[in-house]
């Protein structure tokens, strides 16, 4: 199974856009893809995809 979801949304003079896709794997394995600005994020959104997916393999 293949997943892909997309929302963008302005914030503060600026565009932010999230997009999240997902195929079927045995384990959970997170790719987040931030900018540098937004590489400290990393493990809270890590972490928030385990709380909310059990398998997969997800790039953020």
């Amino acid at each position: 199974m293949t997943a892909f979801a997309r929302a963008d949304r302005p914030l503060e003079g600026y565009g932010l856009v999230w997009e999240i896709k997902a195929v079927n794997h045995r384990y959970l394995e997170i790719s987040p893809r931030l900018p540098d600005a937004l590489r400290s994020l990393e493990n809270a959104v890590r972490e928030r995809c385990r709380k909310a997916l059990a398998r997969g393999k997800v790039e953020v």
